[in-house]
C-alpha cells in the first residue's frame, strides 16, 4: 500500500477536516480511529466492502467500531478526507449514528448546485484538481447548510480523546449542563457512538500508538500504560476493534509501515 499525505487543507475547511491523504492499494483494512470521512475511489473492478457490498465511487463513512475490509481485484486509487469526530451532523444534516459501521453513497444526498461530484472526479486525472473538486463540494455544502461547529460536542470529543477513559462522564455532563440522557443522545447524534464507547476507542488508539512506536518492553506494559485494568481487558478490547490480538497486530508489517494513519492497515 502506498500512502501519501502532502495535501494542504483550505483554511475554511480546517475546523471540519482533520487530514487528507491518498492511497494506492487493492486491499485495505480499517479499524476504529474515532473519525468519519469521505472516500473517493477509482477502480475498474469495483471496491467491495466486507466481501458482500459494492461501494459507490464516492461515499461517506461513519464511525468504525467493528473492523472492516475493502478489497478489489485490481489496484485502487483513493482520496480519503478524514473529518473531525463531531462534524457529520453539522455538514450533512443527518445523525452520525445512522452511518456508524456503514457507508452512504453521496449521490443519494441532495446535490450541490453546479457540482456533479462523481462525473467531475472521474473525468479529472490530476490529483490536485480532484482534491480541489472535493474541497469545493464541501465548502459549498457547508455554506448551503450553514454548518457550524457545535462547541459543546467539540469540547466533549476533545476531552474524551485526550483523556481516554480517565475523564468521568458526569463531569462532562455537568460542564455542558446536560442530563445524562440528553448528553448521550446528543453525543450519538453528532459523533455516532455513545460517549463511553468513544472513550474506549481513544484508549485503544493510544495503545496502538505505543505499539507502533515500539516504546514498551512487554505487551502488559502497553495495557497498564494506557489505563487497562489488566492484560485480558486489553486483549479483549483490541480484538473487538481489530479482529487481531495485540501481538498479531504488532507483528503485522502493514501496521508499522504507516504510523501516521491510525485507522488503516495495508
Amino acid at each position: 500500500m502506498t500512502v501519501q499525505q502532502n495535501i494542504s487543507i483550505p483554511e475554511r475547511l480546517r475546523p471540519f477536516v482533520r487530514q487528507v491523504w491518498t492511497l494506492d492499494t487493492n486491499d485495505l483494512s480499517v479499524y476504529a480511529d474515532g473519525c468519519p470521512g469521505i472516500i473517493f475511489q477509482q477502480t475498474d473492478s469495483g471496491l467491495i466492502l466486507n466481501e458482500n457490498k459494492k461501494l459507490s465511487p464516492i461515499f461517506l463513512y461513519g464511525q468504525t467500531v467493528e473492523p472492516i475490509r475493502m478489497a478489489a481485484t485490481d489496484s485502487v486509487k483513493m482520496i480519503v478526507v478524514c473529518f473531525r469526530p463531531h462534524v457529520v451532523h453539522s455538514i450533512f444534516r443527518l445523525s452520525a449514528k445512522e452511518i456508524t459501521d456503514d457507508c452512504l453513497d453521496l449521490s443519494l444526498l441532495p446535490p450541490v448546485p453546479r457540482i456533479n461530484l462523481t462525473e467531475q472526479l472521474w473525468n479529472t486525472v490530476a490529483l490536485e484538481k480532484q482534491t480541489q473538486i472535493l474541497f469545493d463540494y464541501m465548502q459549498q455544502l457547508i455554506a448551503r447548510n450553514r454548518s457550524r461547529i457545535d462547541a459543546g460536542m467539540e469540547y466533549a470529543a476533545t476531552q474524551l480523546w485526550q483523556s481516554g477513559r480517565q475523564l468521568p462522564l458526569k463531569k462532562l455532563q455537568q460542564t455542558l449542563n446536560l442530563s445524562e440522557r440528553s448528553f448521550q443522545r446528543k453525543f450519538e447524534q453528532f459523533i455516532g457512538v455513545p460517549p463511553r464507547l468513544f472513550s474506549k476507542i481513544a484508549q485503544f488508539q493510544a495503545a496502538v500508538g505505543q505499539l507502533r512506536s515500539g516504546n514498551f518492553f512487554k505487551l502488559s506494559d502497553v495495557a497498564y500504560d494506557n489505563g487497562y485494568a489488566d492484560q485480558s481487558h486489553f486483549i479483549r478490547d483490541f480484538k473487538k476493534f481489530t479482529g487481531l490480538s495485540p501481538l498479531a497486530f504488532h507483528k503485522h508489517p502493514g501496521n508499522a509501515a504507516h504510523p501516521d494513519f491510525p485507522g488503516l492497515t495495508g
